[in-house]
């Protein structure tokens, strides 16, 4: 028998996490997985030694924003995530999208990232999608549909409840985002334009994601005290429209007792045994990214951008948000800048440092910033317990994607400083959580990063190492593999990750990126 790729002498992970790790070898045709077996008799045309090795199915990462920070859009090769073994990624989160756009307006991920010169040629979801197969990639990409994005074609920067008429054309817009190849819907309920959302409004939009067999994804409306409530507020939605969801990056801030992720979790278990079909990702790490306004209370950001500036320069409204931001105690030591629309001038400083500098408090710096930046900053928050995190990894309702976004050695993002997460996160959990502290089995971790995110996306024939399946490979050293990046020096690639093959084509070998363009956009429903 001749195969077009012949892995040979590893050790087999296959994803499901129902089978412990077994010795065989894998033979590829094509783009899918041909043969599992006893191949030493077999030829290839290209020959893989994996000895000592796991063979694994490529992770796929629901939790993914390499559209919201700009990356799709600049580097079809998103080498961060090659470099850690995810060969399958799902943008759109957290309410925004890069499509549809009916204005061609990129407004919902300004928060994130300077949409200044990007060309934008598309207007539906099929549109965007074609022009990403258009420009090939050298992992797999989906997308959700943004609540936000698709709201805004509406609303504009207005910060209101949609008119009928306005409800009627958004979830009709959803619905055509659907038919085109979207996985889902994703709701940022922590932001702004998503905020005063009515429940009758976020219902239908979740009947319609149903319908449609799509999945929704949330973000939490608050990650810190008012957690459970946030939660049950995402219950009650599911309860009324039990459609397939997760909740994007589930972390509790500040919280350091474990009991309290117990409770947590125990909500979840409930739902789940009254039928709500709802899973959570987390990512390994204990600073979180968070856009800067969400400190702020509530009722300063309801109005949008513009609204908040002017209660930033009125001197009554200001010095009542000061005594909310100052009620809140924040750790301003453990909050650093990670990206400004100010460029490197703040980047990497703490709040407390900025205040320092400034001979002000911690509350006036945020506002400082907020006004200098036009509202466009993000941070880096430490503030997350380990201990709580490893109580939500182990929950079999998790699912470990990066919340992170492709980069390349020649993106130094001269006005930003990346999360490690970009790219460390599968490296850290193999090393960290399944080598180090034994959270988890290596089939354990494999199936969080492989068949079970497939399963939730709903992908066919993808996240599991068995014949017929994509030829999506991931080529570890278990014993040698390591999380190299760091808030200090973030632009590290991973050691001990030796070869991904992405649809059946080599992306990474012993020499690195191949430069091979093997990445197709996936579709739901084709």
């Amino acid at each position: 028998m001749s195969f077009d790729v012949l892995i040979k002498n590893g050790s087999i992970v296959d994803g499901t996490g129902k089978r412990l790790a077994y010795k065989a070898d894998v033979g590829i045709v094509g783009d899918k997985i041909f043969e599992i077996g006893n191949l030493t008799k077999a030829k290839a045309k290209t020959e893989i030694d994996a000895s000592g090795m796991v063979v694994s199915p490529g992770f796929i990462d629901v939790q993914n924003h390499s559209d919201s920070y700009g990356s799709i859009l600049n580097d079809n090769i998103l080498e961060s995530m090659v470099r850690q073994g995810i060969t399958t990624i799902l943008m759109g989160q957290c309410g925004s999208s890069l499509a549809p756009l009916l204005k061609g307006s990129l407004v919902s991920v300004q928060k994130w990232s300077s949409t200044y010169g990007t060309n934008i040629n598309w207007s539906s979801t099929a549109e965007f999608l074609s022009t990403l197969i258009k420009r090939k990639t050298s992992i797999n990409v989906a997308t959700l549909t943004g609540h936000a994005t698709i709201r805004r074609d509406f609303v504009g920067d207005s910060v209101r409840s949609l008119t009928p008429k306005e409800e009627i054309q958004v979830i009709s817009l959803l619905k055509r985002s659907l038919t085109e190849g979207s996985y889902g819907l994703s709701i940022g309920l922590a932001y702004s334009h998503e905020r005063l959302s009515s429940e009758e409004e976020i219902i239908k939009l979740l009947t319609t994601t149903r319908f449609s067999n799509g999945a929704a994804s949330f973000h939490l409306r608050n990650e810190g005290p008012e957690i459970y409530a946030s939660l049950n507020e995402v219950l009650g939605y599911l309860h009324h429209a039990p459609v397939k969801a997760k909740i994007s990056h589930l972390k509790m801030l500040g919280e350091k007792n474990v009991a309290s992720a117990e409770r947590l979790l125990r909500m979840i278990d409930v739902a789940s045994k009254s039928g709500t079909n709802l899973s959570f990702d987390v990512y390994p790490y204990t600073a979180s990214a968070v856009i800067l306004y969400l400190l702020l209370p509530e009722w300063a950001i309801v109005g949008g951008k513009d609204d908040l500036i002017k209660k930033i320069k009125n001197s009554g409204t200001h010095e009542k948000i000061v005594r909310d931001i100052e009620s809140k105690n924040y750790p301003y030591e453990k909050i650093t800048i990670a990206t400004s629309a100010l460029g490197q001038l703040f980047v990497g400083k703490s709040l407390a440092q900025i205040a320092r500098d400034q001979n002000t408090t911690g509350a006036e710096a945020i506002l400082n910033l907020l006004l200098a930046a036009r509202d466009q900053v993000t941070v880096f928050w430490n503030d997350i317990d380990e201990t709580v995190f490893q109580e939500l990894l182990k929950h079999p309702a998790s699912i470990i994607a990066s919340d992170g976004s492709g980069y390349n050695d020649e993106a130094k993002q001269r006005s930003a400083v990346p999360h490690p997460r970009s790219f460390g996160t599968t490296a850290k959990i193999l090393e960290r959580y399944v080598k180090e502290k034994k959270v988890l089995t290596i089939e354990e971790a494999v199936y969080k990063m492989s068949a079970k995110p497939a399963e939730w996306m709903g992908l066919k024939n993808r996240g599991v190492i068995a014949k017929d399946f994509f030829a999506d490979i991931v080529i570890f050293d278990p014993n040698n593999i390591k999380d190299n990046s760091t808030f200090e020096n973030p632009l590290r690639y991973p050691s001990g990750i030796k070869n991904v093959l992405v649809n059946g084509k080599v992306a990474l070998n012993e020499s690195g990126f191949s430069g091979v363009l093997a990445g197709q956009i996936l579709k739901k429903g084709f």
